[in-house]
């Protein structure tokens, strides 16, 4: 059987109306047009789906069981309709991120709130997770979107992922004062050679960053303490176990207490790059362009 769905509206039309003319009217065709349409689908299905009387036409009791679906089906349809027409002008949405802690609570969170507050009807499940495996959900289809940390302008190796850059951050070597007093340290080389270093685990992007770091000044650094989360280092460090990274921006507060004393470098830690990726064969959602977009938004009347 061939599904015509202009048939179907026809018939429909009709079995509310019970009168043929008045369907057409509707319609905008002509009762002959009107007509043929009900008896080819009464061809296709084999079946008599309307009796006439002198007032226009009833249901016939298979008509009555058609009509019941095709009731259902239209309403669906109108459903469907007005939900793609909130999803157009942005009245709900849906969005599935992925964000690390470090970068989530200190840059992502306080954007976040405007957001909401503009889009106050879109979900956003929010999945935190590592830098290195919010990539793998991105390429497996987990995830719409991540909010990152790359040390590039672009995801290294990776062709069907996209990166927009938002912002550059950087990374420093702290200590508390009352440490690095007791490291009695001349030169940066003997903080290198004396001090204990506390770091992320592996794997991570941060930690991945860091160590390519003292790789590239010929460092021997083996970590006295390794944990997964950055907040607890830095509170060792604030404690005076020892050095740990921080990322600049997101700790000013403790910069300008000094309760952590930035550790000067001959040599500057790269910068990195906080920025938004996904991948280039997904359709992004309408709510998620919205995201990017007002991300992007934020940057750039801040850079004015």
């Amino acid at each position: 059987m061939t599904f015509d769905l202009n048939l179907y509206k026809v018939f429909f039309v009709v079995a509310q109306c019970k009168n043929i003319s008045r369907a057409s009217e509707l319609l905008f065709v002509s009762q002959p047009a009107v007509s043929k349409s009900i008896k080819t689908l009464e061809n296709s299905i084999k079946l008599t789906l309307f009796s006439r009387n002198s007032k226009g036409v009833n249901l016939t009791p298979e008509g009555e069981i058609l009509f019941t679906h095709i009731e259902k089906a239209f309403k669906q349809i109108d459903l469907g309709e007005n939900i793609l027409e909130k999803l157009k002008n942005k009245e709900i949405g849906n969005i599935n991120l992925g964000v690390s802690t470090t970068v989530g609570k200190s840059y992502f969170l306080p954007k976040f709130r405007n957001f909401s507050k503009e889009y106050s009807h879109f979900k956003i499940n929010i999945i935190n997770k590592p830098t290195l495996d919010t990539i793998n959900l991105i390429k497996e289809d987990k995830l719409d979107l991540g909010i990152i940390a790359s040390c590039k302008n672009e995801i290294p190796n990776e062709a069907d992922l996209q990166f927009i850059k938002l912002c550059q951050m950087q990374d420093i070597f702290v200590a508390n004062n009352t440490y690095l007093k007791k490291l009695n340290y001349k030169s940066i080389d003997d903080i290198f050679s004396r001090g204990s270093f506390m770091l992320l685990e592996k794997p991570n992007a941060t930690r991945e960053h860091i160590d390519e770091y003292f790789n590239k000044q010929n460092l021997k650094i083996t970590p006295y303490i390794e944990a997964s989360n950055m907040d607890f280092l830095i509170e060792c460090a604030k404690t005076g176990l020892g050095i740990t990274s921080i990322i600049e921006d997101f700790s000013l507060t403790d910069l300008e207490k000094g309760s952590l004393i930035e550790i000067p470098l001959d040599k500057k830690i790269p910068p990195r790059y906080i920025g938004i990726i996904y991948k280039n064969s997904t359709s992004l959602s309408i709510a998620a362009k919205t995201l990017i977009d007002f991300l992007k938004n934020e940057h750039a009347i801040n850079m004015q």
